[in-house]
């Protein structure tokens, strides 16, 4: 009986694996893209923004209806930070519940944005109910 060399074995093992594995489909990132969604008119040398001007602009970037309100949203909460010399915001739907913002089953978006204004990236969220 012939041994088959460690090498080979685990050679043909790791190639019978990735073939046997399925392929798993997942949520395609879009980006949103033009002028009303990714402003990008800011000229060079415009005065840098702060960080209520970043969260203004983001939540004028969301899609027409994104922040309600509506009979299951309520509205958007924003959650900003400063790295890198951009403005990342956070924009997270919430419905209105006695009390409490709720933001379970909602969506949320990211926007980017460089240190003048202009939009680096509008990155939509998964929607509620895709497959993850």
């Amino acid at each position: 009986m012939r041994l088959v060399a460690p090498r080979a074995f685990l050679a043909s093992a790791l190639l019978f694996v990735a073939a046997a594995t399925p392929v798993i489909a997942a949520p395609v990132e879009i980006y949103r893209e033009g002028d009303r969604y990714c402003s990008r008119k800011a000229p060079p040398g415009s005065p840098r923004i702060d960080r209520k001007t970043a969260e203004r602009t983001a939540l004028e970037l969301m899609p027409d209806g994104f922040c309600g309100p509506t009979s299951s949203i309520g509205g958007c909460d924003v959650e900003t930070e400063n790295f890198y010399d951009s403005w990342r915001v956070y924009v997270h739907q919430y419905r209105r519940t006695p009390g409490v913002r709720d933001w379970a089953a909602l969506t949320h978006s990211y926007v980017i944005l460089d240190a003048l204004g202009n939009c680096l990236a509008n990155i939509p969220g998964t929607e509620p109910g895709a497959p993850r």
